[in-house]
């Protein structure tokens, strides 16, 4: 079965599906490719966080690669902090999203699983600039402000 991209990205990066599973499934369950990565969507007076990745220079949402012996739970909110300074209470799970990636200093072309989780951020914490990110925004989903990743940006309406 060939999957219809929901979304592709300017390097061709194509977002396919969100699966729908409980997260506890994830670890009974054989997926064709592995669950790489985690990213959150925080959401705080119905804005969304974006960060300014610096080596890729554009908005994303935060997240990153799971770390040996992470959960994806832990990595979402482990990233969310390092990136943006945040700490949320609580986060949920949406489901895995399934992408077919382009070459990259990650690896050759290929299949991979992120965990995607939401969050409702009540407090907002001063932002500290760090290795990835530059800055953060709460975006409206309406304001130009700049070039958003586009697969990210297809994200958030799954809030």
């Amino acid at each position: 079965m060939v999957n219809i991209p929901i979304v592709v990205d300017a390097k061709g990066n194509e977002f396919l599906e969100l699966v729908s599973i409980n997260e506890s499934e994830i670890r009974n369950l054989e997926f064709e490719a592995p669950i790489t990565h985690a990213l959150v969507i925080v959401t705080c007076r119905d804005k969304v966080l974006l960060m300014f990745n610096k080596y890729n220079q554009c908005w994303e949402l935060p997240g990153g690669v799971i770390e040996t012996g992470e959960a994806p739970r832990q990595c979402a909110v482990r990233e969310l902090h390092e990136e943006t300074s945040q700490t949320v209470k609580e986060i949920v799970f949406k489901g895995l999203m399934k992408f077919h990636l382009q070459p990259s200093f990650h690896g050759l072309e290929r299949i991979e699983f992120g965990a995607l989780y939401t969050a409702e951020l009540d407090t907002i914490t001063d932002f500290q600039e760090n290795e990835e990110a530059e800055q953060i925004v709460w975006w409206d989903r309406i304001s130009d402000i700049g070039d958003i990743n586009e697969i990210d940006k297809k994200l958030t309406e799954y809030v």
